[in-house]
């Protein structure tokens, strides 16, 4: 983490060159990262030291962190300033597989923590997904996923009572493959699972989410919707969950 205590050796900037001022700043802080000068999880200097540095204004060095931001280099969390990015997070959509198996693929610590469980009445929308009558109970569950200790995800898991008898949170562990719903509801249920249909979109975090992922309101997330479905075909499961993850698509050819 960089001191903002010590001394800033300013660096002149190419002033006359169509070169534009915020580009050659964070040109200077990608070789900074790129060179392991500062490292994933590291505070880049503040604004304030950077124009210090610089000799630009507030606003040049804005754009030239948000460029960084955009391009997934720098994120900006709540009470820990502009960071450099630990590596992503990545999902597929190559098969049906859980958001747990996904992450322990990768090798990653993955950990969860239950924020609600209760039942309830389930709103046309969602009962509409579900393929059950408006007002049929529901169990719900919302849920803060960490990924080797940083928070990735916010989750909300919605499911037909009637068919999880006796389903409470102790059925879901913090950590290993025993926190993934696809498990418990095959371990425990019996039930056999065939297919999915995700949504995807990219969504601005809410104030809610925000605090909770640690990032700043109105940051970029990926919004993904999942039904899953038996063997049957009876919709089982509708997931909600805000990630902050980068997307891979991998195309079979043929």
């Amino acid at each position: 983490m960089k001191n903002d205590n010590e001394r800033v050796e300013p660096i002149e900037l190419h002033r006359n060159t169509p070169i534009p001022l915020y580009y050659q700043i964070a040109q200077y802080i990608r070789r900074q990262i790129d060179s392991g000068e500062v490292k994933p999880g590291e505070q880049i200097l503040t604004e304030e030291k950077l124009q210090q540095k610089f000799g630009v204004s507030r606003a040049t060095i804005r754009r030239a962190i948000s460029e960084l931001v955009y391009e997934g280099l720098l994120e900006r969390r709540r009470s820990k300033g502009t960071t450099v990015s630990r590596p992503m997070l990545e999902g597929t959509l190559q098969e049906l597989c859980s958001f747990t198996n996904e992450v322990l693929k990768q090798n990653r610590n993955l950990t969860s923590k239950i924020l609600q469980f209760r039942t309830f009445r389930a709103p046309g929308k969602i009962a509409e997904y579900l393929q059950v009558s408006p007002g049929e109970s529901l169990v719900f569950m919302t849920r803060l996923r960490f990924v080797d200790g940083e928070p990735v995800c916010v989750e909300d898991w919605y499911a037909p009572a009637r068919y999880f008898p006796g389903l409470n949170r102790s059925y879901f562990k913090e950590e290993g493959i025993e926190q993934s719903t696809y498990y418990v509801i095959q371990k425990h249920f019996g039930f056999r699972l065939h297919r999915a249909v995700d949504t995807m979109s990219a969504v601005a975090l809410e104030q809610e989410d925000a605090k909770l992922l640690n990032m700043e309101k109105g940051m970029p997330a990926l919004l993904r919707t999942r039904v899953t479905y038996t063997v049957e075909g009876i919709p089982l499961t509708y997931v909600i969950g805000r990630y902050i993850i980068k997307l891979v698509v991998r195309f079979v050819t043929g």
